[in-house]
């Protein structure tokens, strides 16, 4: 064999030799963090799934694949669609709850002069306009979301978790607005919280369908995206529905209700 032949064989036997260099192998934290992770990762794919389609309409193997999580994931963090689905909802409802009860118990069980309509309304949406989700994304998942699970869920658990984070923030503002407003019968009152809500979830969970429908270009309308804006609009209107005269019955055939601020009402 050639001289020079043999010298590139030895060559490249010494260059083999050489260890490549290999990829550490994920440390016991970093293993945690992911591990901590995948049921955020996990809960933030099925809301999203849900929200666009509809809790029947999507699979598992969907959820697990959006969340680049193994099959088995949604099993060892959650049990069965249901509990995720519980799940989902809970992470939302929870803190918005919490949220708007403080806002609504520091008016009603606070200084008489500090109640009024406006502000009670404004207690009521502003967690879930303004604030509690971390993007604007997020808000409107979760309002789609609620949309449908308003419109077509019958799971038990599901309306156990809607009536325990929201039936009592919804009996606290009407009871505030029954003291501001006493001609009103509850049937009229909950006619009106009616109107409120579908308000709410409509704004939440298709902004931008007006615009949409109508075809009308940015600058000639507002962005639907703006919470803000949307709460300093959304608070008169709503109050002027509620002030509307009582519709469901004569207003001298209604008890009337003492006002929180009336001088004869005694005082908590």
């Amino acid at each position: 064999m050639p001289r020079a032949a043999r010298a590139e064989i030895d060559r490249g036997r010494k260059e083999s030799d050489v260890p490549r260099e290999r990829r550490a192998p994920a440390t016991g934290g970093e293993a945690a963090a992911d591990d901590a992770a995948t049921p955020a990762r996990i809960l933030d794919a099925a809301e999203a799934l849900f929200a666009d389609r509809g809790f029947h309409a999507v699979s598992v193997r969907e959820i697990t694949t959006a969340a680049a999580v193994n099959g088995a994931a949604i099993f060892y963090h959650f049990g069965r669609k249901e509990d995720l689905l519980a799940a989902v909802l809970e992470r939302r409802a929870a803190p918005l709850a919490a949220e708007r009860r403080r806002r609504l118990d520091a008016l009603l069980d606070g200084p008489g002069e500090a109640l009024t309509l406006e502000a009670l309304i404004e207690a009521y949406l502003a967690p879930g306009l303004t604030i509690g989700f971390g993007s604007s994304e997020a808000r409107t998942r979760f309002g789609r979301l609620r949309g449908r699970i308003t419109a077509d869920s019958g799971d038990a658990r599901v309306q156990e978790i809607l009536r325990r984070h929201y039936r009592e923030p919804g009996r606290r503002f009407l009871d505030g607005v029954a003291c501001l407003l006493p001609d009103l019968t509850p049937p009229d009152l909950q006619w009106r919280y009616h109107v409120m809500i579908g308000t709410l979830i409509h704004m939440l969970s298709k902004p931008g369908r007006v615009q949409a429908v109508a075809g009308d270009s940015p600058e000639d309308t507002y962005d639907p995206d703006d919470m803000a804006t949307a709460q300093r609009v959304l608070v008169p209107l709503l109050a002027a529905v509620f002030r509307a005269p009582p519709t469901l019955t004569d207003a001298a055939d209604t008890p009337r209700r003492p006002r929180r601020n009336d001088k004869n009402d005694p005082q908590p």
